[in-house]
């Protein structure tokens, strides 16, 4: 109620750059759920499990190009060109006449996405100090979240009573409603004379492009020690040393090369908390299907309980970091996210309740951490590379969240596939046909949850084990986290006044 006219003006162009946010975030996962069943009206195609990775692999390449665009040309420029390349790839899914043609598609939607992630991220910081950056980096993440904890649910309604190529008409126009608002009311901005190095952002794209890859390969199949992992692993690590190469010996590098011991520990911190987080939550996911019931929206909804937990401390760490520095919100947060691991194991299969007890306090200490990191990193990033900070550190952040759900998943998967073999069910007998079927029913899903109560034993405790080593990471920061962040204050002040 007190906001001035520009105040009001910027804050409403948060929220439709957090309605383009959402959309860019829902397309990598609403059609995940039974991609098979969802596009049977298309001819089958040996590709069909490519529909996702598609939009993943490009999505996360174009992320730290739109944050490095950001830079050189302000933020509505890009969400223009994001919004553009999204709706219309969109549009041009829906007329899609073979599974070959849509992967093509989402290729080309998931560019558009990850140049919105990219921009929308450093927005934030382009237009609030560090002291009030803390509730529109709130906006922007729980648009993420709830796009990416939900939109598998929401794909499937929509497939369900509709068709799938619905999600293909919803989205984009979401994506339009923010566009427009944003860019009626986004501030003016600043131009930059500073280069662009191309080349960079090409390899930039192919070092994160290459690694959503291989998360995906993981993803499909359990593999990590073949010769084929190998050689994906040794393609990252080629690709980003030229790419460090380049930005070493260039101007206007798209990877940050000249970042303090600080600002190594918030990425590391981020890459490691969404690895471990996005596992958990892929192992809630299925730990609900399996032990309860399989109802994808039932599944989907427990993740209330997650959301919740999460915007209680997120709402007050990403307002107080600025002033306490992050280490003591992750530090909490990581021994909560422990705490959360042992209850996961130990009540999360005795009853719906106790698993959302589980849920709650899992997403309490994330919301302790994850806003809390990006509040403090971008107080101490350079003014003029905002978004080439930004844009890598949320590209490090989807690398973990892909990592996570792929490697903990596929584990998961390789659990409980093994040893499990299929019957024949004889249907001979009429009359026993429905009680065969019920008993085989049964018995999978009983084999299949004593496979996840082994096996996620083991992924509880290399959680927790990881997360315990994260704490420790996070307690390096000491006072310089806080000493940092205040002459940062100090100078964007000045800068204020002039």
């Amino acid at each position: 109620m007190n906001m001035t006219k520009d105040e009001f003006k910027r804050a409403t162009a948060m929220w439709g750059i957090a309605l383009c946010v959402f959309a860019a975030a829902v397309g990598w996962v609403f059609m995940r759920f039974g991609q098979a069943w969802s596009i049977g009206d298309l001819p089958p195609s040996e590709y069909v499990m490519e529909i996702v990775p598609a939009y993943v692999v490009t999505e996360v390449a174009l992320i730290p190009v739109g944050g490095k665009l950001v830079d050189k040309y302000g933020c509505k420029p890009v969400l223009a060109a994001g919004a553009f390349i999204y709706i219309v790839a969109s549009m041009v899914c829906l007329l899609s006449t073979s599974v070959e043609m849509l992967v093509a598609l989402r290729f080309v939607q998931g560019a558009g996405a990850g140049l919105i992630l990219g921009m929308g991220f450093t927005s934030v910081s382009r237009f609030y100090a560090p002291a009030d950056r803390g509730k529109c980096n709130e906006l922007m993440t729980a648009a993420f979240a709830i796009a990416s904890l939900f939109g598998t649910a929401t794909g499937y309604f929509l497939t369900d009573t509709i068709n799938w190529r619905a999600g293909y008409v919803l989205f984009p126009a979401l994506m339009l409603i923010g566009l427009v608002v944003a860019c009626k009311t986004l501030p003016e901005e600043k131009t930059s004379d500073r280069k662009v190095d191309v080349p960079g952002m090409i390899l930039s794209a192919l070092v994160f492009g290459t690694a959503t890859a291989y998360t995906q390969m993981v993803n499909e199949q359990f593999d990590l020690l073949s010769l084929k992992s190998l050689g994906m692993a040794i393609l990252i690590i080629a690709l980003l040393a030229a790419l460090i190469y380049r930005s070493y010996h260039c101007d206007g590098p798209t990877m940050p090369v000249r970042t303090t011991a600080f600002m190594k520990t918030h990425i590391v911190l981020m890459f490691m908390f969404s690895l471990c987080g996005l596992g958990l939550i892929t192992y809630f996911f299925k730990l609900y299907l399996t032990y309860y019931e399989f109802n994808i929206y039932k599944a989907s909804l427990m993740f209330l309980c997650m959301l919740i937990g999460a915007a209680v401390t997120s709402m007050i760490g990403g307002r107080l970091v600025f002033k306490t520095g992050a280490r003591p919100w992750i530090i909490g947060g990581s021994c909560v996210v422990t705490i959360g691991l042992l209850l996961t194991h130990l009540i999360a299969d005795k009853g719906v309740p106790l698993m959302a007890l589980s849920l709650f306090v899992f997403g309490f200490g994330l919301g302790c951490i994850v806003t809390e990191i990006l509040c403090s990193y971008q107080s101490v990033m350079p003014k003029e590379d905002v978004g080439q900070h930004t844009g890598n550190l949320m590209a490090v952040r989807m690398v973990g969240i892909m990592a996570g759900s792929a490697i903990i998943g596929a584990y998961i998967n390789e659990v409980i596939e093994r040893g499990r073999s299929m019957t024949v069910i004889d249907v001979t007998a009429a009359d026993n046909v429905i009680t065969a079927l019920t008993e085989d029913i049964v018995s999978g899903l009983k084999y299949v949850a004593d496979s996840l109560d082994t096996g996620f034993l083991t992924v509880c405790v290399i959680l927790a084990m990881a997360t315990t080593v994260l704490t420790a990471i996070a307690h390096n920061l000491n006072k310089d986290d806080v000493k940092a962040l205040e002459a940062y204050a100090s100078e964007q002040g000045s800068e204020e006044e002039e």
